[in-house]
């Protein structure tokens, strides 16, 4: 029911699924990584819009709990949206500071095959967010809007044909999924408070994004940590392997070749 229900409308709310404990601990992880952000002086690197941050967090701890990144509702309910083997593309959190205005409309990945063919609607989910709130969500922290049945929906940052949307107001152990191709936008904070929530992307084996992840890694798995996640849970973190034959950044393999001296 909830596999097809997600086919539909591109996106699930789920009030509680989460020990709140455990959300706690992510939070504290978190935040251990990150301290204090001042909302005046956030890191530049990271902007993604006003008082909007995109950070990226080191798989330890709690966040290497089964229970989080592998609950067995979740992971069910993935190997049914996501049908083969599916793997954990990235992991990062999005800081909603306080003061941040409402997002721009937008999707996480543009079309695979480019606008106005019609793909969107006739290929399967290839990738699927879950985002978990590290903090209880309400009406003056904002949520994340989602518009359920956008994908394939014209639009643009300015909005579209969406009709309303939903709003996950989750207390913390909620969460919500969406298929990487759903409209969606971050809501104003009107807090005192940042609104951190991460979010962990599922995918299909062959795709990744190459869109949101230029100014840092996807995901951030130290070697003595992932030597603490149980075997079979090992698979979900291929993207975590060596950088292989050339180890080098895109900007270094895109440069001109030095000139050779005569």
């Amino acid at each position: 029911m909830f596999t097809e229900r997600f086919a539909r409308e591109g996106c699930l709310v789920i009030d509680r699924l989460f020990d709140p404990a455990l959300i706690d601990a992510v939070h504290a992880e978190y935040a251990r990584q990150y301290g204090e952000i001042d909302p005046a002086d956030p890191p530049l690197h990271m902007n993604v819009g006003a008082g909007r941050l995109h950070l990226p967090v080191t798989m330890r701890g709690p966040l290497l709990d089964p229970a989080l990144y592998a609950h067995p509702i979740l992971t069910a309910l993935l190997g049914g949206i996501l049908d083969a083997e599916f793997v954990i593309d990235n992991v990062s959190v999005v800081t909603a500071l306080p003061g941040a205005p409402d997002q721009r409309y937008h999707r996480d990945h543009p079309s695979l095959f480019g606008v106005g063919r019609g793909f969107d609607t006739s290929l399967p989910c290839y990738a699927a967010t879950l985002g978990v709130p590290l903090i209880d969500l309400d009406s003056d922290t904002g949520t994340t809007q989602l518009f359920p049945g956008s994908i394939g929906a014209e639009g643009d940052e300015n909005g579209g044909d969406f009709g309303p949307g939903v709003l996950p107001l989750v207390k913390r152990g909620g969460c919500f999924l969406m298929d990487y191709r759903l409209w969606h936008r971050g809501l104003a904070n009107r807090s005192d408070r940042p609104r951190p929530i991460l979010y962990i992307v599922y995918a299909r084996q062959w795709f990744t994004d190459v869109v949101n992840f230029k100014k840092h890694a996807r995901l951030v798995v130290e070697r003595q940590d992932f030597e603490t996640i149980p075997i079979e849970y090992r698979p979900l973190f291929r993207r975590a392997a060596g950088k292989g034959l050339v180890d080098a950044t895109i900007k270094e393999l895109q440069a001109q070749p030095a000139a050779r001296s005569a």
